[in-house]
């Protein structure tokens, strides 16, 4: 298991030259910074309290459904 839980993130530089990493499949949940590796470990943080609040509210958390596809 990966840190993403199958899921496949997406890597952009913004007009800033800031870094971008966000779900291809969840693109609401994002998180920048000032190198990839940056934004990859805020991603990380920001998917874990994700989940964390879909498990304070009783919700299923999302798994990637692009790959069930394929």
């Amino acid at each position: 298991m990966n840190d993403f839980d199958g899921f496949d993130v997406r890597l952009l530089v913004d007009e800033d030259g800031e870094w971008i990493a966000h779900f291809i499949e969840l693109p609401n949940i994002s998180a920048g910074g000032a190198t990839s590796e940056q934004a990859i470990w805020e991603l990380r943080i920001a998917w874990g309290l994700v989940k964390d609040s879909y498990r304070a509210h009783g919700e299923k958390i999302p798994t990637p459904t692009l790959k069930e596809a394929a």
